[in-house]
């Protein structure tokens, strides 16, 4: 096993304490545009990640007529970790999005439309 020690801390925080990450994006693209870093500054694009026996994902960015941070929160139908390379995926079905948490603590969020979103977690 490439990533023991993360596996077993995302294993033993996924079934004995709720833990959650903060996510932000550093790099997001779809069908028709890939953000450019002034985009990227202006909305501020981030997750959330609340990984518990009921596993939620936030969905944030700035709302840019009045400049707050605006989340749609979801709940999580199903968690994978792959024992094999070390990461946890976040699937929610009705929408086709998933979230994967990597040992590094770099994510790729798939928004189901054909959006993908990259960045970094950190321990919230």
């Amino acid at each position: 096993m490439k990533y023991p020690a993360f596996l077993g801390l995302l294993l033993a925080a996924g079934l004995a304490n709720a833990v959650s990450y903060d996510c932000t994006v550093t790099r997001k693209l779809d069908f028709e545009n890939v953000y450019q870093p002034a985009q990227m500054e202006k909305y501020r694009f981030s997750a959330r990640i609340h990984d518990s026996d009921k596993p939620k994902v936030d969905r944030c960015s700035i709302k840019p007529n009045d400049n707050k941070v605006t989340c749609d929160s979801y709940d999580i139908d199903r968690v994978e970790v792959d024992k094999h390379v070390g990461y946890k995926k976040f699937y929610l079905f009705r929408s086709q999005y998933d979230i994967q948490l990597f040992p590094d603590m770099k994510f790729v969020e798939n928004n189901g439309r054909g959006g993908i979103a990259f960045g970094t977690c950190k321990f919230l």
